[in-house]
């Protein structure tokens, strides 16, 4: 019964298997909490002594953990597993391509062959199958290597020796399917059988052969002395040879063995790779948020903090093991920054915040280095090469000394890799084509770095392979470009933004506060918001240069002040010991910045009443004067640089917006004119200026070969080379040519 089970579990499906399994489980459950079982348990418990009780007490809840262990374990690797095959898994695609036609074909049944050759394929798919399974344990027990059949390899049938078949003929498809499916036993009892019979067998003809070889090297032994003394010198050498190049190979292929083999495995690396990275860029934004829920976390705990000077004095407040280090000092005492809390678990949720904080932040560099990066240097690339060719920027004209940006690409245009991630690479031809004949070719080419040999490339030459070393490879890197392509990264505001990201998330391991810059984040995260700082730095070169002259006329006021003012500068309400604010020029200067232009009367309302003093009428025009350029004027430029910044990037978003909306984007007819019919601007935008259409016809022009252009197609390509989009019908369009004749 038990073989039966067995038989029947090894042929069934993992399901299958799986369902037998749980069912003896629970079975064997069932028969645990019978009362016969109850009964005979309790008496086993009656006899035992006080030690094998307590020794039954521990186990039984020894088995208790271990179960949940198990159970735990078993669900939380499930879970990885799911996760794990549905970010990088493609098992099923991978066992698409690995699939051959002749398995397909091989499962296939025949209906033809089930209703007529029934019983006789039964007999004879058995001896087939006993046959293959004896003959090929002899050949693993010999070490012998046959070269079967190509078809027999794919098929997986082992061919046929003399004497065990009943019929001439070779199977067809539906024989081989049947075949295939019975390559298994149908008990396993009688696959055992088989192996015990076939090693029986071994053993025996094994013998035999030791003997029969035995008698025959006993025999021939003396002959083969006498033959080879009359073998020649040289057949010796060849043999000697033979056996050199045979020991080579062996070396050869055991050396090839570990490159194939790490060959192998750093193509997989590659491939995981490039998953990991492009699940990085593809989840960008969703790990930004998550860095940002994480941030809000972690600052809640913050708020958990307090100042003490004795973390042990309070036995309610535990100190922050993860942040204990005294930050500042109060009459000479240490102060300590510790967690007002009782549980325990703030400090260790902090840290563990923290680490996943910083892991987070790192994790968006790399998906933003991977996303945004090429797209960025695409962008930059493609203005340099419009520039290039269109405005004749380094050739006709120069860049401005103050244009950072324009002698910065300077530094590329003569590189080999320019342009790399920009879709025309011939784009340093055709500036020598449109210019060369002005300015000369040779020194155009000179100057994008093309020599003689690349003008005269011919395509037709084979190139000559150099050979792989570290030197050429080393050579072959153009550095001139990658300085640049460094330089516009780091130029780039939002990757500079996610580079201060994770250097406050890496600060925030030394000190937890640093946390706190984090929130600005949200800032980012919403368009409004971004809206608003984009308002500070939108004006950015006239704030700054208002700001400077803010500085400048405090600065005036205050060389008045310390010539002729000083003594108004006693801060101190005690009369023997004065405070005086403006005994030196710094002290002075910082004082009227930080007191004065914060003061909303100025810095009058800050120092003493000139009343009664013979410098009264002067202090009046110091204070007012002061209170006019500084407080109203200057204050209020600065003010009103954001805030027109401001609105002004409000009605562009608004005015882009409508215009998206109720004008058409080709010939910039606005909806009021369209809509004196039912329909009319949404029927005149899909059918009649249709955006896509214009696309559709700009690429038909550029695959198309110029030789078989139409008149109209020639005209439109030649105004798309200069760039100019006059062709485009701008403020008209049918319904306007046709406006007469439809009423």
């Amino acid at each position: 019964g038990d073989e039966e089970e067995e038989a029947s579990m090894e042929s069934s499906s993992a399901f299958a298997i799986a369902c037998v399994s749980m069912k003896k489980n629970f079975a064997q459950f069932m028969q645990l909490l019978t009362f016969r079982n109850i009964r005979k348990q309790f008496k086993k418990f009656k006899k035992m002594s006080m030690k094998e009780m307590i020794k039954v007490f521990f186990s039984f809840f020894w088995m208790i953990f271990v179960g949940l262990f198990r159970f735990v374990y078993t669900l939380v690797w499930g879970l990885i597993q799911i996760v794990w095959t549905s970010m990088f898994g493609g098992g099923l695609v991978e066992g698409a391509k690995n699939m051959k036609v002749t398995d397909i074909l091989g499962n296939m049944p025949d209906p033809t062959q089930f209703g007529i050759h029934g019983d006789v394929l039964d007999a004879e798919k058995t001896e087939i199958n006993e046959s293959t399974t004896s003959s090929d344990l002899v050949q693993m027990a010999k070490g012998e290597k046959g070269e079967p059949d190509l078809m027999t390899e794919l098929m997986g049938i082992a061919s046929k020796k003399e004497g065990h078949g009943k019929h001439g003929p070779e199977p067809g498809l539906g024989d081989i399917s049947e075949i295939i499916g019975t390559d298994t036993p149908s008990t396993l009892a009688g696959a055992v059988r088989q192996k015990k019979f076939a090693q029986a067998a071994d053993k025996t003809s094994e013998t035999e052969m030791e003997t029969k070889t035995e008698s025959e090297k006993a025999d021939t032994e003396d002959g083969e002395k006498k033959d080879k003394v009359k073998e020649e010198e040289p057949s010796e050498l060849v043999v000697e040879e033979e056996e050199k190049k045979v020991r080579r190979r062996r070396h050869d292929q055991r050396k090839e063995a570990p490159e194939a083999f790490m060959a192998s495995f750093l193509a997989g690396l590659e491939i995981y790779q490039t998953k990991m990275l492009n699940y990085l860029a593809r989840n960008f934004y969703n790990l930004r948020l998550l860095a940002l829920f994480v941030a809000f976390a972690i600052n809640f705990i913050l708020l958990f903090y307090k100042v003490t000077e004795d973390p042990f004095d309070d036995e309610e407040s535990d100190e922050d093991p993860w942040n204990g280090d005294d930050d500042d000092e109060d009459d000479g005492g240490m102060v300590y920054f510790v967690l007002q809390e009782s549980t325990g678990y703030m400090a260790p949720t902090l840290c563990f915040l923290a680490i996943i904080h910083t892991i987070i932040s790192l994790l968006c560099v790399v998906g933003y280095y991977c996303l945004k990066v090429p797209l960025v240097v695409f962008k930059r690339e493609k203005e340099i090469a419009r520039k290039l060719e269109f405005d004749g920027l380094y050739i006709t004209e120069q860049p401005s000394d103050d244009d950072i940006k324009g002698q910065w690409d300077r530094l590329v245009i003569n590189t080999p890799s320019f342009p790399n991630n920009y879709w025309d690479k011939f784009v340093k031809r055709k500036v020598i084509n449109k210019y060369g004949d002005l300015y000369g070719a040779e020194r155009i080419g000179e100057l994008l770095g093309l020599d003689k040999n690349a003008l005269d490339f011919d395509p037709t030459e084979e190139t000559v392979a150099k050979e792989a070393t570290l030197i050429s490879w080393l050579s072959s890197i153009d550095t001139k470009y990658h300085i640049w392509k460094l330089g516009v990264v780091f130029t780039d505001n939002s990757f500079l933004y996610l580079a201060w990201y994770t250097t406050m998330s890496i600060l925030g391991h030394y000190n937890n506060f640093f946390f706190a810059a984090h929130l600005l984040d949200i800032a980012m995260g919403f368009k409004t918001l971004r809206t608003i700082l984009s308002s500070v730095t939108h004006n950015g070169k006239q704030l700054v240069l208002t700001v400077g002259l803010l500085a400048v006329v405090v600065y005036l006021y205050t060389v008045v002040a310390f010539n002729f003012f000083r003594k108004f500068y006693n801060k101190s309400e005690d009369e023997d010991e004065p405070d005086m604010k403006c005994d030196d020029m710094m002290t002075c200067y910082l004082f009227h910045m930080y007191v004065g232009v914060r003061a909303g009367g100025g810095i009058g309302d800050e120092i003493e009443d000139p009343a009664g003093d013979p410098y009264e009428m002067y202090r009046i025009v110091f204070d007012i004067t002061f209170f006019f350029f500084v407080i109203v004027i200057l204050l209020a430029i600065i003010q009103g640089l954001i805030i027109d910044a401001f609105g002004e990037l409000r009605d562009q978003q608004e005015q882009v917006r409508e215009d998206m909306e109720t004008k058409c984007f080709i010939c910039g007819i606005g909806n009021d004119y369209f809509d004196t019919t039912p329909h009319g601007f949404e029927t005149h935008t899909l059918q009649e200026h249709n955006l896509a259409n214009y696309l559709f016809f700009l690429m038909y022009l550029i695959n198309k070969d110029e030789t078989e252009h139409t008149g109209q197609e020639s005209y439109v390509w030649k105004m798309y080379q200069e760039r100019c989009w006059d062709f485009f019908p701008a403020g008209d369009c049918f319904r306007k040519q046709y406006e007469d004749q439809l009423g």
